[in-house]
């Protein structure tokens, strides 16, 4: 998804607690750096989820597991525009709805991270 601002904001907004609330979680318990387990909340499901951050390349790459699944957000771009690809591996191919759950998932994860950085609103999976 090519997100218009630059490879910096997108990455600060993933990994910055102050800004994840705006597009995805509720909240984040820290700063997602390497090696650390940071928990994930997302309020309105009375939900939580622990990440380990795996590898960090600061506005390039973030590489984290969740569950048994193995989770790459690439960000290519520039000062002006960001293509933000996900990549989550590890999941049966059997399990077609989690498969197609999970990708419409990250559509919609996109999809808010785009308008909130690009439009500053504030979209969250409570709406679904």
């Amino acid at each position: 998804m090519q997100v218009n601002v630059s490879s910096n904001q997108v990455f600060e907004a993933f990994v910055n607690p102050e800004y994840i609330g705006g597009f995805w979680f509720t909240s984040s318990s820290e700063r997602w750096e390497e090696g650390k387990t940071i928990t994930l909340r997302y309020e309105a499901y009375n939900a939580e989820i622990d990440i380990l951050i795996e590898k960090i390349v600061k506005n390039e790459s973030i590489h984290f597991k969740w569950g048994n699944n193995h989770v790459t957000i690439e960000l290519d771009g520039d000062d002006n525009h960001t293509i933000v690809t996900t990549t989550e591996k590890d999941i049966e191919e059997n399990e077609v709805e989690r498969l197609l759950g999970q990708k419409e998932g990250w559509v919609y994860m996109l999809s808010c991270l785009k308008s909130y950085l690009e439009y500053g609103n504030k979209i969250s999976g409570a709406l679904l």
